[in-house]
């Protein structure tokens, strides 16, 4: 039998776990645990769980911190032992998430958890989709959520910071993020955010972002350009030539989706950054100048690139743009002017690139005259890589 057990909060003794260390015959924590026990193997997953497949017969003690079910390597054990038919039971203690809500009376149901400990990116999926988001911090937390929020104000969050749980140290406190980027917290620490906004729908209207007359995507084109991206949460989307940035703000309300915008015109780019608050984009990035330029800076590799404009440039280099894909990504580029599909179309030949192109149009009748008010084509090639 492979028993599984939380030591709680606090320092890394044993002095937490409530089972008899008796009974077992291997017992097996993370190296940093401090024990005059004989029979206790410290290590990493690896070792835990190659000396369960030899010896599941015998009566094993995995001691984890915290919660076994909660973010720690009782849940890798569990999901072995459930494969291997291994026999097994779970000993519960307090989680870090418990023990900050408790404190702070919230409930479970109204937050989102989101771990950064170890990672440099949030998850979007879980990152202020809730009223409140407990997020596992490590050092290099508070630089990693100054990005993600860059588009949002001290207003639209309250921060609660709770340092070194069960250790005589122990504290929880407002601050504001500038507060831990200038002064890192204690380790171990957690952050509980409440968020103040309420999000806008997921598909926006024409009104609602700010745009120069016809330097927007229509709705039901961006819709289209969306649905053929073929997005999925916390993928990096590069908007190219991104006129109101409409897409991109779209493909993070709807699809969860990180982007790198790029635009040329200084106008338009201010309008952008006015509209990446207005609707609480999260993890966006946006580039001012020449995009042919500045895509050439940008290291991050994109799962998807969306190219609504950017000039002659930019559609002479579509090939290049295929090249900075990530294996498997795909790329949708939209195209009014037959000058500029021409362009693509044989920039894509030369490079020896498949391609397939779609052409999209609407007519709209107004109530009056019923009379049909027919809008440009839409001529859109998709690249899948």
């Amino acid at each position: 039998m492979v028993t599984i057990a939380g030591s709680g909060m606090g320092a890394y003794t044993f002095a937490g776990v409530a089972v008899d260390f008796s009974k077992y015959e291997m017992i097996f924590c993370d190296k940093n645990y401090e024990t005059d026990l004989e029979n206790v193997t410290k290590g990493s997953f690896r070792v835990v769980k190659e000396a369960i497949l030899a010896n599941f017969h015998k009566e094993i003690l995995y001691v984890v911190s915290g919660s076994p079910t909660f973010f720690s390597g009782g849940l890798l054990i569990i999901d072995l032992l459930k494969r291997e038919n291994i026999p097994f039971k779970i000993v519960d203690n307090t989680s870090s998430l418990n023990y900050m809500l408790s404190h702070e009376g919230v409930s479970l149901v109204k937050t989102g958890i989101c771990t950064l400990h170890g990672k440099s990116m949030v998850d979007l999926e879980s990152f202020l989709t809730k009223e409140y988001t407990f997020i596992i911090c490590d050092e290099n937390t508070p630089k990693v959520l100054e990005s993600a929020m860059r588009h949002l104000s001290d207003e639209d969050i309250s921060i609660t910071l709770g340092e070194q749980f069960g250790y005589v140290s122990e504290s929880f406190r407002s601050v504001l993020l500038n507060d831990i980027l200038k002064t890192p917290p204690k380790m171990p620490y957690s952050l509980l955010i409440k968020r103040h906004f309420k999000p806008l729908p997921n598909i926006s209207n024409e009104e609602s972002i700010e745009h120069e007359n016809g330097m927007i995507t229509k709705s039901y084109k961006r819709h289209i350009s969306l649905q053929n991206l073929e997005l999925q949460p916390n993928m990096l989307l590069w908007d190219v030539g991104a006129g109101s940035g409409s897409v991109s703000i779209d493909g993070y309300k709807r699809y969860k989706v990180r982007g790198v915008l790029f635009e040329k015109n200084v106008k338009r780019a201010k309008m952008i950054e006015r509209s990446l608050k207005k609707h609480k984009i999260i993890d966006a990035k946006l580039y001012t100048g020449e995009a042919s330029e500045d895509y050439k800076k940008e290291r991050s590799q994109p799962d998807r690139i969306f190219i609504g404009g950017g000039g002659d440039k930019v559609i002479s280099e579509i090939d290049y743009l295929y090249e900075r894909l990530a294996e498997g990504g795909l790329m949708v580029a939209n195209f009014v002017t037959l000058q500029h599909l021409t362009t693509a179309i044989n920039t894509l030949k030369k490079a020896e690139i498949t391609f397939e192109i779609k052409s999209i149009t609407l007519t709209t009748y107004k109530m009056s005259l019923l009379m049909p008010e027919p809008e440009r084509v839409m001529h859109q090639i998709i690249v899948r890589k």
